[in-house]
């Protein structure tokens, strides 16, 4: 259970990179780039989605923990670089 939590924690970090360089894209207009990120970043997100909440309520929590947890060291080493 611990390495699956990792996993979808390292999940939900790239999942937001991948986010802010769509977001980046899309400031730069490069539209080609920006939509190829968006169809990846939906089926990504969509897959997470899948797996986190096919757990069961009191695992599925811990997995949303995770993927938010990961969210938010994305977006804020994303931001720093900036």
């Amino acid at each position: 259970m611990v390495v699956k939590i990792i996993i979808i924690f390292i999940a939900g970090f790239i999942a937001d990179l991948l986010t802010t360089k769509y977001t980046a894209y899309i400031v730069a207009k490069k539209t080609g780039l920006a939509t190829l990120l968006s169809g990846l970043i939906t089926i990504v997100n969509f897959v997470l989605l899948t797996v986190i909440l096919k757990d069961g309520l009191e695992n599925g929590f811990m997995n949303i923990f995770a993927f938010a947890g990961g969210n938010s060291l994305g977006t804020f080493l994303a931001l720093k670089k900036v």
